[in-house]
């Protein structure tokens, strides 16, 4: 593999930390990922894990720059080709951790680049994960899946087309952010990309095969750690306390100020560009056609949303989802189903 690291890469010095929290972005995300990774180290303590980013297919310019501002940020920073995932897109990346990342983190915390991180992720990074298990939050589909509207029912189908039973369909989770044991992260990378490179068809490609293969070995986690920004308009963000905030659709923060994160999600962009001014031109912003529709529709869909979620059986799915699991997050040992799940038992459901 072709590796270009940061210069504090090198050299590494014993009693390193065993976690790291990684990105793997391509370069159309490399900007708003180092964003949410200078926001990662802010809020995770240095003795506890190194903040990495692998970035593909970017160009040697875009390395360099971000090589450097990483440097600064106290940020690993590691260029790779795509070919060394096998060809796949860079959002496939994350099923070949096991493989990219120095041989000494034991677990990795895995996020997204649509993402910001608000709070400490110490309390995660130091939850026990059992051999063979990751942790994931439930996808936001799960709350609609049993709702008997036009909405559920399309998922509820899309679940069914997996061969996700009803009870395995509630546990679905999200993948863009994933808490992982290595050793089992490789296996189910492994068998993932490879349901993935036999099959075709699926909506959410690389998240169905990831909970197709992982859903045996997915420990839940609270919605704090993956927080659907458009769940602001359910209004239970006061009662969940986000901690790392997911963009899910179109518009990203880094669009502008629109809602429901207005200016408190727009303004971290210009504060890293502010401060790292060499990464400024890969700041992707809209022409003034564009930002006036996306600022039209989340107007909408915070109405929308408001009816649908915060005035819905849903809300109080996800206020139920988090009251279950206070008890398994506080406890010293995760459920026996957890502890006596083999790693790569034969994986849920059909394929597509």
């Amino acid at each position: 593999m072709r590796i270009a690291e940061s210069a504090q890469t090198a050299g590494l010095p014993s009693g390193m930390p065993r976690h790291c929290v990684c990105y793997t972005p391509d370069q159309s995300y490399l900007f708003p990922t180092f964003v949410s990774a200078v926001q990662a180290r802010r809020h995770t303590s240095r003795h506890l894990a190194d903040i990495v980013i692998i970035a593909f297919g970017i160009d040697p310019v875009a390395a360099a720059v971000f090589a450097e501002a990483c440097a600064r940020a106290d940020i690993r920073f590691m260029n790779r080709s795509e070919a060394d995932i096998h060809g796949a897109p860079a959002m496939l990346a994350r099923l070949f951790l096991a493989e990219l990342l120095p041989e000494h983190y034991e677990y990795f915390l895995y996020v997204d680049g649509d993402t910001q991180v608000e709070a400490s992720l110490d309390d995660l990074l130091t939850m026990h994960l059992p051999h063979g298990m990751f942790r994931a939050a439930a996808d936001p589909m799960t709350f609609a899946c049993d709702d008997t509207d036009r909405h559920g029912r399309g998922i509820a189908a899309h679940f069914a087309s997996l061969g996700l039973s009803p009870s395995e369909a509630r546990r679905y989770f999200n993948t863009g952010v994933i808490h992982a044991e290595r050793q089992g992260w490789a296996r189910i990378g492994a068998e993932a990309w490879k349901l993935f490179s036999g099959k075709a068809g699926s909506r959410f490609p690389d998240q169905d095969v990831l909970n197709i293969v992982g859903l045996p070995y997915c420990l839940p986690m609270s919605l704090a750690w993956n927080f659907p920004a458009y769940m602001y308009n359910a209004r239970v963000a006061s009662l969940i306390g986000p901690r790392i905030v997911h963009y899910m659709a179109q518009p990203k923060p880094w669009n502008g100020a629109f809602p429901p994160w207005n200016h408190g999600g727009w303004k971290a962009y210009g504060e890293v560009a502010a401060r790292f001014p060499e990464t400024a031109p890969y700041w992707r912003r809209n022409g003034r056609a564009k930002w006036v529709r996306y600022h039209l529709q989340q107007r909408y869909r915070r109405v929308t949303e408001t009816f649908t979620w915060a005035l819905s059986v849903k809300r109080e799915r996800i206020l139920a989802y988090e009251r279950g699991l206070k008890q398994v997050e506080s406890a010293q040992e995760p459920p026996d189903r957890a502890r006596s799940q083999p790693v790569l038992a034969p994986s849920v459901g059909a394929s597509f």
